[in-house]
């Protein structure tokens, strides 16, 4: 049984961190080697999947409606938190935790208004799973995201990007928190990258 239990925990570590790794896709990260700080840009494409949902639209409409039904308000009110958290939740979560990590002898930073910064760092969020209770179980929500580095001054000319990057937060709290947690993650796992890769 203990044999088992290992086999079944070495598995699960080893799909983590298959699902947590960088790869390269396009460009070399040969050119940005020595890069200390980037301008951050956050984008989330018309096409954004989620979950189980054939579009964003549907998942928006199948959650504003279920609300309504309970609360008047409560569903107009998540679709509007739905749009608003990603710029005052999501993304200052993602760049406190990047920005903390550090090693020994090399800091990157990011930062959405680094006016100075030769570089800019554009994430874009392809999938989102918010997550869900259901009883006992508590999903946590998963994000795929790809990453793309420009020279601030020519947007046009590609120097690096990754293969779809796939990571999770953890499973307590509704919806938004959950996601929170997992932009959290994202700006952790994304900085120990750049911090020892480049």
């Amino acid at each position: 049984m203990t044999k088992q239990l290992f086999i079944i925990a070495a598995l699960f570590i080893s799909c983590s961190a298959f699902g947590q790794k960088f790869e390269a896709d396009k460009g070399s990260i040969d050119s940005i080697i020595g890069v200390k700080q980037y301008k951050i840009i956050f984008e989330y494409p018309s096409d954004l999947e989620v979950h189980k949902f054939n579009s964003e639209k549907e998942f928006l409409e199948f959650q504003v409606n279920k609300r309504e039904n309970k609360k008047a308000g409560s569903g107009e009110e998540f679709k509007e938190l739905w749009f608003k958290n990603r710029a005052n939740r999501y993304e200052p979560t993602f760049i406190k935790e990047f920005n903390d990590f550090r090693l020994e002898d090399r800091h990157v930073t990011v930062s959405r208004n680094y006016q100075e910064a030769d570089h800019t760092m554009v994430v874009k969020v392809l999938f989102i799973d918010p997550g869900k209770d259901i009883v006992l179980w508590h999903q946590k929500a998963e994000l795929e995201v790809t990453y793309e580095i420009y020279r601030t001054d020519n947007l046009e000319t590609l120097l690096f990007s990754t293969k779809p990057l796939q990571i999770h937060g953890i499973a307590d709290g509704d919806e938004f928190e959950k996601v929170t947690t997992a932009f959290g993650e994202l700006g952790r796992w994304s900085a120990k990258f750049f911090c020892r890769k480049t």
